[in-house]
């Protein structure tokens, strides 16, 4: 870890964990869509903010559960700081042309297209992270 609290080098996640933990998440995004009336809202909040939720330390549920991260790149910082940026992650997932194409790029080039458009790449959580 350097001076600026920042990870020296960061390892990318590997594709199991990463379609893992999205399976997870979205697992919880259906989940709270059956609760009454406003589930459905809570649902996609929770999908479009759930990398840069503080009280998660700037991790979904399924990535905390598989020790992975998604960080702000050039900075190298947890989402919490640019919320923007799981933002626009999420909202590719929620248009269907855009998710077709983004997991073609994640398949083929090992990377999802919204990671390219909000400058974020996945990585391990060292144990050294653990207070960003």
């Amino acid at each position: 870890m350097s001076t600026t609290g920042q990870p020296d080098s960061v390892m990318p996640a590997p594709l199991i964990e990463r379609i893992t933990a999205a399976i997870i998440d979205i697992i919880i995004v259906i989940g709270l869509c059956f609760f009454p009336r406003i589930g459905w809202m809570f649902g996609i909040i929770y999908h479009l903010t759930k990398d840069s939720l503080p009280l998660l330390k700037g991790q979904s549920l399924g990535k905390q559960l598989l020790n992975i991260r998604t960080l702000a790149m050039p900075q190298k910082v947890p989402l919490s700081v640019y919320p923007e940026k799981s933002v626009i992650r999420g909202l590719v997932m929620l248009i269907p042309i855009l998710n077709i194409i983004d997991a073609w790029f994640l398949l083929s080039k090992g990377y999802r297209l919204a990671d390219k458009w909000a400058q974020t790449t996945v990585v391990f959580v060292h144990d050294d992270e653990s207070e960003l």
